[in-house]
């Protein structure tokens, strides 16, 4: 029996669909290689939309728009700053005593460690048991010498990436719609170029609501685990509310990280095992509030995602970006939501207002 020769239509098909694997593997490289260009206009793009709302209220008491962006971007760097400082004193004394303070957690941990030895020496046993015929020993491969970056070009580096976020995203807000206008003006009528302005005007309005309510979630949960790491008789209770703050804004991760850190800081510093567990317990209940409780209340589930994606955005994100990337998986994806519904409402009122023949209303000011 013969077996049937695929027709054009198949071979199309395939095509496409190599097409579309070549495609993704080639942005996502691109992706990797663009980082030091890509991810400071990302996050100025972020920052500019959620901004803008604030340029718009300084703009309704009279102010200018390249003013108004300018005093909204000095007031970023300002906040900035105060927790810099605020936090850099701290955080530069737990650096130095880094070495000493991992000797003393291994000092306490040891017979933790010890039992973790003997389930893997037990593991190596049953294994040559069961494999008799395996090496006993594996050279190592001389690892080769790879050129690290000093200290001086990171900095360098993090630098130019702040700078050019500030600066684009000074211009982004200074330039407000008329950046859009003028780039979709060149491309399509003036109809398309107005559902994109209420397009950015629904996101926009979306995000900067849904992250000005994480902020201040965030903010009072520094200030109870300030408080609670206070009570406890924590040191630097100041440094922990910050990070609580700052970390919180990753789901999942961010307060995993912020309770290792806090186990690890109450086990140097106190005797026993007593107040170590009081300082996870507390910060556990405090982060189970505020994720089970306060914020469903307060952020709703418009731009709520699923656990399982915003996992795989994060790890996702890590591998391409590092640390920037982990920190822009959220926003990306809460954007991309706001766009899906932004896209909706848009087309919802535009259909509206062309079947009444009507003119769009104005979304911006400027």
């Amino acid at each position: 029996m013969q077996l049937p020769s695929p027709t054009a239509r198949d071979w199309s098909r395939h095509s496409q669909q190599a097409q579309v694997v070549v495609t993704v593997v080639v942005v996502i490289g691109a992706l990797y290689f663009a980082k030091p260009a890509i991810v400071p206009l990302l996050f100025a793009a972020f920052l500019a939309m959620l901004l803008s709302p604030a340029v718009a209220q300084l703009r309704r008491v009279g102010a200018r728009r390249g003013a108004a962006a300018g005093i909204v971007v000095l007031s970023l760097v300002a906040v900035m700053v105060l927790g810099f400082n605020a936090t850099w004193q701290p955080a530069r004394a737990w650096l130095d005593e880094a070495p000493q303070t991992m000797r003393t957690l291994e000092r306490k941990l040891r017979p933790v460690t010890g039992f973790i030895a003997k389930v893997e020496s037990v593991s190596e046993q049953a294994e040559r048991v069961t494999d008799p015929g395996a090496a006993k020993s594996v050279a190592a491969a001389p690892a080769k010498a790879t050129e690290k970056k000093s200290t001086i070009a990171s900095t360098q580096e993090w630098l130019i990436g702040i700078v050019t976020t500030l600066v684009v995203t000074f211009f982004l807000l200074a330039a407000g719609p008329s950046l859009l206008v003028k780039i979709e003006g060149a491309l399509a009528p003036r109809t398309r170029s107005i559902r994109l302005l209420r397009l950015v005007a629904t996101i926009s309005s979306d995000l900067s609501r849904y992250f000005a309510t994480v902020t201040l979630i965030n903010v009072a949960l520094g200030i109870a685990t300030a408080a609670t790491m206070y009570w406890l008789g924590m040191p630097n209770p100041l440094l922990w509310g910050v990070v609580a703050f700052v970390l919180n804004y990753v789901p999942y991760a961010g307060p995993a990280m912020t309770l290792v850190l806090l186990t690890v800081v109450a086990l140097v510093s106190f005797d026993g095992l007593g107040r170590p567990l009081a300082v996870a317990g507390c910060y556990l209940f405090l982060t189970t509030i505020e994720g089970q409780i306060v914020q469903p209340i307060l952020v709703g589930r418009r731009l709520d995602v699923s656990p399982l994606l915003l996992i795989l955005c994060l790890w996702f994100g890590g591998w391409l970006w590092g640390i920037a990337g982990v920190a822009l998986a959220v926003p990306l994806l809460v954007t991309a939501k706001a766009l899906g519904l932004g896209l909706d409402a848009t087309e919802s009122v535009a259909t509206e207002s062309d079947a009444d023949g009507t003119a769009p209303l104005q979304v911006f000011n400027g």
